[in-house]
């Protein structure tokens, strides 16, 4: 699976949330108008008095996360929201995006590198598309890898490459590198603590991706670095 097949795949996931009753019109509105930003169908059914105030999430693969919203009623607040249904939301691919330019995709990598510089350990892997655009960046590796991480960077060969000291520079003649944008830690350990961007340039500086908490998707992009570019998983 390439990054791009990677991309398509997250895109295409298939999500429901189940808000089970009781649950008022307005309730049901509102969580729907605050989650569409995100992939997912939001429903309401009857489960029974097991499920009753119930939020449950649940994959096209059958796998799902349920939380308890019965004490959330309309009209609600952005924080009552987070706040609630957190162990939902930790679960949804937060940001799918279908037109971010450079400057927004710089904004949410800097969420991730700031993730793996708290942590201080794991292994942060990071793709620049051009040799170019990592020189721009490399004071800012440079300090990422002063920590315990392991940094790897990825970039097409294009003039001289920086010297990042105690990271490794990955320049690689491949398309794939070229084409794509992506910030991947691994959680140094912990799989609640993984993130990743991950977008493929479509046209001039406009980009069709993802930024995401899900371990599994970020998993398998670090199983595709391993085995396409010998990096650590």
């Amino acid at each position: 699976m390439s990054l791009r097949d990677i991309v398509a795949a997250v895109g295409e996931r298939e999500r429901t949330l189940v808000l089970y009753e009781p649950v008022s019109d307005r309730l049901l509105e509102q969580v729907r108008e605050y989650l569409a930003p995100y992939p997912l169908t939001v429903e309401r059914r009857d489960g029974g008095e097991s499920l009753s105030g119930t939020a449950e999430l649940t994959d096209g693969d059958g796998s799902w996360v349920r939380t308890d919203c019965s004490d959330l009623a309309a009209p609600a607040t952005p924080q009552e929201f987070e706040a609630t249904l957190s162990d939902v939301l930790t679960r949804i691919d937060r940001t799918t995006f279908t037109s971010y330019d450079g400057a927004r995709m710089a904004s949410a990598s800097r969420e991730i590198e700031d993730r793996a510089w708290r942590f201080g350990r794991g292994t942060l892997h990071a793709g620049f598309q051009r040799a170019s655009a990592l020189r721009r960046q490399a004071e800012v590796y440079r300090r990422l890898a002063r920590t315990d991480l392991d940094v790897h960077a990825y970039a097409v060969p294009e003039g001289d490459a920086p010297t990042l000291d105690d990271a490794t520079v990955h320049l690689v003649d491949d398309e794939e590198i070229a084409a794509t944008w992506f910030v991947v830690y691994d959680g140094g350990g912990d799989d609640a603590s993984k993130c990743a961007l991950l977008a493929e340039e479509r046209d001039p500086d406009v980009f069709r991706g993802f930024w995401t908490y899900d371990p599994r998707v970020v998993d398998d992009v670090l199983a595709h670095l391993s085995n396409r570019y010998g990096a650590p998983a």
